[in-house]
């Protein structure tokens, strides 16, 4: 049985915006590769950019994968610093994910104020994405494992700005850019953030 057209319009929107990018790809070719009309992309995401919201907010495989590392946490330090390696590594993947679907809407000021108004009303965003490591970081605090006094917030904020700019700068300049492999890198962050 085929998926149901959501999901199938979902599917071909991430593959086209990777292949495309966002400025130059119609609802129209989306639906012919989603197998759908053209008219159910308004009716379950109210046009392009209700898509591309879903699909950064949500809907990427990256972001599940992402959300699924984030292990309930235990009183041990080592537990810590292991489920940090393994979230680090997911939400550098939804980074690089995110990255060709966002840049059409952040060069084109027109698609950037639509974007920002369509998080405004769906309450999405990428500021989703530090309140939920915050709100991770927090519960390892209140196992004891990560200190009383760490901000969690602050430090929820430099590990999703190092995986972001990890990500970025692996997609744009190339995967031997930064010194040391991914994982000793991913290793290095967490250490710092967690002495």
């Amino acid at each position: 049985m085929a998926p149901p057209a959501r999901q199938r319009i979902l599917d071909a929107a991430a593959r086209l915006l990777r292949e495309k990018g966002i400025a130059r790809l119609t609802t129209r070719e989306i639906a012919v590769a989603a197998d759908a009309a053209e008219g159910s992309i308004t009716k379950n995401f109210g046009g392009k950019l209700g898509l591309l919201t879903a699909l950064l907010s949500s809907d990427l495989p990256e972001l599940a994968a992402w959300r699924a590392a984030l292990t309930p946490p235990t009183a041990h330090r080592g537990d810590l610093c292991a489920a940090l390696i393994t979230v680090g590594d997911k939400a550098i993947d939804y980074y690089a994910a995110s990255l060709p679907l966002i840049a059409g809407a952040v060069s084109d000021t027109t698609l950037l104020d639509a974007y920002r108004a369509t998080n405004t009303a769906q309450d999405t965003g990428p500021q989703l994405a530090v309140e939920s490591m915050a709100t991770y970081l927090t519960g390892w605090q209140s196992t004891g494992a990560l200190s009383p006094e760490a901000d969690t917030w602050a430090l929820a904020l430099l590990f999703c700005g190092a995986a972001q700019l990890q990500a970025w700068t692996e997609h744009l300049a190339g995967p031997l850019a930064l010194p040391r492999d991914r994982d000793a890198r991913i290793r290095a962050v967490v250490d710092a953030l967690v002495p």
